[in-house]
């Protein structure tokens, strides 16, 4: 597939998810102006100021910016880390290998651009490239290159287990399991009342997926704004959150637009709309903010998360074209 005919995918889901959040927002601010009085004279019942939510969580913040590391590319999708902090990041048609301190190892040439990356134990690298995924083994000079998944499909997450390899398709609203040679593919997530699976609702390019410490799998269902918890056979578990302005929830058209499981099961998620970073306990109820708005440009989307061996949290930041790492401010 061309890199035009990828780009123009995604810009579709794009202009969809822009159209909706729009519709969203006036219906929802507007229903909430007229119910709170706001019409009176001369004022616009449809009016409405979003600063209240922007601020919202300031008193909240665990975390501070303990490094920044600014990246010589035009464009950037996502970041990995291997189990010895190596950072690899994706940009239009290369992937940048770089040592914890941000000093450039190398990179990896590509068609394109990996729209998504995660390193297993063995230090091999997958590259999720639009509609199909390609393996970078240490010491083999060319990727393995997996079949393609379609026309359609648009590749923005990889989770990994010990079996396993899992993708997050935004174009056909479903999650691939493959085997490790990446054959075998498995749908999970599809629409099923009898097995309680609601279905994904992917408005945009934003779909993540992640395991968590027992080996489940977790995919955020951006339209519904909750995290869906699955088996690796595809059996519906449990989900967590809410639609709401408020802090503790998740707003806009599709969000969270990313996540990470942390070592004890929690969780780290990240917003685009109103730009935001937030910690969340085993149950789904929120616990404290890594970064509020005032954090980010406005507008800022796609903040890709990794965790290191420290937990601290690695967040690619692409309106700056950096990778920031926020670590708990100490009592």
């Amino acid at each position: 597939m061309s890199q035009d005919k990828s780009r123009g995918k995604a810009d579709r889901l794009i202009t969809a998810a822009v159209i909706f959040v729009s519709l969203a927002g006036i219906i929802y601010f507007g229903l909430r102006a007229v119910s709170d009085g706001s019409r009176s004279s001369g004022e616009n019942p449809f009016a409405y100021d979003i600063d209240q939510f922007v601020q919202s969580g300031a008193d909240q913040v665990l975390y501070s910016e303990v490094q920044t590391i600014r990246l010589p590319l035009t464009h950037v999708y996502a970041i990995a880390l291997a189990s010895d902090d190596r950072l690899y990041v994706s940009g239009v048609d290369s992937i940048l290998i770089l040592s914890r301190a941000g000093q450039t190892l190398g990179s990896l040439a590509t068609v394109g651009a990996a729209r998504c990356l995660a390193v297993d134990e063995n230090q091999d690298l997958y590259a999720g490239m639009t509609d199909h995924m390609e393996v970078y083994t240490l010491g083999v000079s060319r990727p393995a290159r997996w079949e393609s998944l379609g026309e359609e499909a648009i590749l923005t997450s990889i989770a990994l287990s010990r079996d396993y390899v899992f993708a997050a398709d935004a174009g056909n609203h479903i999650v691939w399991r493959f085997d490790k040679t990446g054959q075998n593919p498995k749908r999970i997530g599809d629409k099923d009342a009898a097995r309680d699976i609601p279905g994904f609702i992917i408005p945009s390019p934003y779909f993540d997926v992640g395991i968590d410490p027992d080996g489940f799998l977790w995919a955020a269902n951006t339209g519904r704004h909750s995290l869906e918890n699955y088996t690796v056979e595809g059996g519906f578990r449990t989900a967590w959150g809410e639609f709401s302005m408020e802090i503790e929830g998740f707003c806009g058209c599709c969000n969270p637009s990313h996540f990470a499981i942390r070592e004890d099961g929690s969780f780290v998620t990240s917003e685009k709309g109103i730009p935001r970073i937030k910690l969340y306990n085993r149950l789904g109820e929120m616990s404290g903010v890594v970064a509020g708005p005032g954090s980010f440009e406005e507008g800022t989307a796609g903040l890709d998360l990794a965790l290191d061996s420290s937990q601290r949290i690695w967040v690619l930041d692409p309106a700056r074209r950096a990778v920031r790492v926020f670590a708990k401010v100490e009592d």
